[in-house]
């Protein structure tokens, strides 16, 4: 696993200088084993890199900034669904300058996997942390895979209170498929720094099990979670107007705290651990048939 995501990664870096069209088609061939349709897509992850191309909505841009999108949850939902916010910061000297509190959780504005949490700051590794948040805030997240959206993106860095909750060390992450301000699916994710739980349901909460290998094991499927309706209510809200958004939550003790909105799932590079071969995967298929490109996207939206 190790040997392949250095591959990847080594892949990544030498496709750099492509055009968008064509690091997309060789990266998604070196992860699937064939090519894309871009021009008449059909799969979820096919029409995914067909938006990158193509769907360049400018309201997106401050949808991906994790601090930006805040204002627009408070205007939409109100901010009591928001994570208490601590302090938003340019540079890691001002981080390490401030006045935080005991517990937090410190990440980049403008990218994924930046995240640091802290449940005490007497053994919090500070200097570990300024490292990771120093690399992160020299990349352009649009580099990893080509997602158009976080091209324009400022980093900064940003930090919110920790969530904690009674029942678990991690908070379960509750990640909602609109489409068009319909939600389709709900991927769960819980303990997800030890012991792995990850499983797909429908808005009824119905297993998708026999579409997705579980990182769970068989038949114990997650519970569905206090709170629920009001999550899938709030997504749907929150996704109107767009043709796909994915958007997460933290639920603790039956109350929700939105967490993000996604336009490009893994990239479009995400084969959701199927049982069957990667290019006809059954759950890209499903997700495929529920997102309706939009009609004429480069010139309404370039």
């Amino acid at each position: 696993m190790r040997l392949k995501k250095r591959f990847m990664l080594s892949l990544k870096n030498s496709l750099r200088f492509l055009p968008d069209r064509q690091y997309i088609k060789i990266y998604y061939c070196a992860k699937f084993g064939g090519f894309p349709n871009i021009d008449e897509p059909s799969t979820f992850n096919e029409k995914l890199q067909w938006m990158k191309l193509n769907c360049h909505d400018p309201r997106m841009v401050s949808l991906v900034d994790k601090c930006k999108v805040r204002d627009f949850v408070e205007k939409r939902i109100g901010s009591q669904y928001l994570v208490p916010l601590i302090g938003v910061y340019n540079t890691v000297e001002e981080f390490l300058g401030a006045d935080l509190p005991n517990e937090f959780v410190v990440k980049c504005t403008h990218d994924s996997q930046s995240a640091h949490i802290c449940i005490d700051k007497a053994t919090f590794d500070f200097g570990a942390a300024a490292r990771g948040l120093e690399t992160a805030l020299k990349r352009n997240w649009y580099w990893q895979g080509r997602e158009w959206a976080y091209k324009g993106v400022k980093p900064r860095i940003i930090v919110e209170e920790y969530l904690r909750d009674r029942e678990r060390a991690t908070p379960n992450d509750y990640k909602f498929y609109c489409f068009d301000g319909v939600c389709k699916m709900i991927q769960c994710d819980a303990d997800r720094f030890e012991n792995h739980k990850e499983q797909f349901f429908s808005p009824a909460w119905e297993s998708y099990g026999d579409w997705h290998v579980s990182h769970v094991p068989e038949g114990k499927l997650l519970a569905k979670p206090d709170g629920f309706e009001e999550m899938l209510t709030l997504s749907q809200s929150l996704s109107e107007s767009f043709p796909h958004v994915r958007v997460d939550w933290y639920c603790i003790e039956g109350k929700p705290f939105f967490g993000e909105l996604t336009f490009y799932t893994g990239g479009g590079f995400d084969p959701f651990h199927s049982k069957e071969d990667k290019l006809r995967d059954p759950l890209d298929r499903y997700l495929g048939d529920c997102l309706v490109l939009p009609e004429q996207a480069r010139t309404l939206y370039v």
